[in-house]
């Protein structure tokens, strides 16, 4: 186009070209036509240019920068357009959740509560441009405290018949950890199932007739006898059972 311009500039200037004027001389027309032609050839040689695309900044924030063991750390990635964000933690992908205006993705960092102490790397990739950038978290050391329990003989040194019912109801429960991530179905705030106290904090290292056991996953709140539980929020029914420690099991998925 900007050749088109400049031989439409020169050929149009006041109306008819002298160079084609009864009075104009083939040496003046060939002046002209010459600097059009040097012009021409100036615009062509012109080397080209090779825009140097940088890497886009990726913007990533955490609610700490050190993680307790036992405990987790919020993220959050702001979006890039045409960018999805992946984020890789302990070699596992870190499940991500968009806002509802889909300019950000949250997601959860947590540790083990036996994860040694020490610093870890986040890794956060965009996709499809394939550009990375790594945050060094710090896993710490957190005392949650110790619970002793006295419970009946057989209900710690189990029989092999009581110990392969136990094995299969951990397999079961294993598989629904490791199933593939679903779509968010919760909705607001998480509920509180029923209003007792906690009498079973999460952590707590475990003593049973004086023999160490796992560390306390969970959390126990009181209630009384036939008092009714409430689903924390929507989600659906993934498992119902009577499993030898958990008695009368009913497990929720929440999505996400």
């Amino acid at each position: 186009m900007i050749i088109l311009r400049l031989g439409i500039a020169i050929r149009h200037r006041r109306g008819r070209p002298k160079c084609w004027g009864p009075g104009n001389s083939l040496k003046r027309a060939m002046r002209r036509w010459t600097t059009l032609f040097l012009i021409i050839v100036g615009l062509v040689s012109v080397p080209k240019v090779t825009k140097v695309m940088s890497a886009p900044s990726i913007d990533v924030s955490l609610s700490s920068s050190s993680l307790p063991r036992g405990d987790l750390i919020l993220i959050r990635v702001r979006g890039v357009d045409g960018e999805t964000p992946r984020v890789t933690w302990m070699k596992k992908e870190v499940y991500l959740v968009s806002d509802r205006e889909e300019t950000s993705r949250y997601g959860f960092v947590s540790a083990d509560l036996k994860a040694n102490p020490g610093t870890y790397h986040l890794v956060i990739e965009m996709l499809p441009s394939g550009h990375k950038k790594e945050i060094a978290v710090k896993i710490t050391e957190k005392k949650y405290g110790v619970r002793r329990l006295t419970l009946p003989k057989k209900m710690v040194d189990l029989d092999t018949q009581t110990l392969k019912r136990v094995r299969k109801e951990s397999s079961i429960m294993k598989k629904l950890w490791v199933a593939p991530y679903g779509k968010p179905l919760w909705e607001g705030p998480f509920l509180r199932p029923v209003t007792g106290e906690v009498v079973g904090p999460f952590g707590r290292n475990s003593i049973i007739n004086e023999q160490p056991r796992s560390p306390h996953s969970g959390v126990d709140l009181r209630a009384e006898r036939g008092a009714p539980v409430k689903v924390m929020n929507h989600g659906r029914v993934a498992l119902t059972g009577d499993h030898f420690f958990t008695g009368l099991t009913v497990v929720i998925d929440h999505g996400g």
